[in-house]
């Protein structure tokens, strides 16, 4: 009976067990994978918008049908360089990734249109986005993880940005904070 409950209370503990979503089964799933198109390279083609998504954040690879390593902060200004070098840089080890050259930072628009309403923790598709909730090894930023966005709020001097944890929406100073980065095209 000890070790029956050990083992339990291992396996509720353990990182792996608190990575998984939590949904709420009843409500119909707004980013279903349905509505995506796999395409075997790391990335996935929403089929509502056309728009084609890296499945990892940046930092992390997309290695045997999931993201491995742990997502690198940036502050904005580095965020908006680092796509800037993806794009023209051929040395850059994204460069070309999926077969395009023309990542960027989504729109707020963008990001909210990939969010799970019926889930948090994170409040996307884990299919399709796994290891959302990955950083430094565990959640982070008082177990909330942010996405930038390419979307300034200039009555605020603030940029938007997608907490994946709740699917909120946030604004904040540019140079404030270090957060996560999913790139589109």
């Amino acid at each position: 009976m000890n070790k029956y409950l050990l083992t339990l209370l291992l396996t509720l503990c353990s990182p792996l067990a608190l990575a998984i979503a939590i949904c709420d089964d009843t409500m119909p799933r707004t980013s279903p994978s349905s509505r995506f198109l796999d395409r075997g390279n790391g990335t996935v083609t929403d089929r509502a918008s056309g728009l084609t998504w890296m499945r990892c954040q940046l930092g992390q690879r997309w290695q045997n049908g999931s993201c491995s390593g742990e997502p690198t902060r940036l502050y904005w200004q580095q965020a908006l360089l680092t796509a800037e070098r993806i794009r023209t840089e051929p040395s850059h080890a994204l460069h070309g990734f999926g077969g395009h050259t023309d990542w960027r930072l989504p729109t707020i628009k963008e990001l909210t249109s990939i969010l799970e309403s019926a889930c948090y923790k994170p409040a996307l598709n884990e299919t399709l986005f796994p290891r959302a909730m990955a950083g430094d090894g565990k959640e982070v930023n008082d177990g909330y993880v942010y996405l930038w966005s390419s979307t300034p709020v200039p009555a605020s001097k603030g940029v938007a940005y997608l907490d994946i944890t709740s699917g909120a929406v946030g604004m904040r100073a540019p140079g404030s904070w270090a957060k996560q980065v999913l790139l589109v095209r």
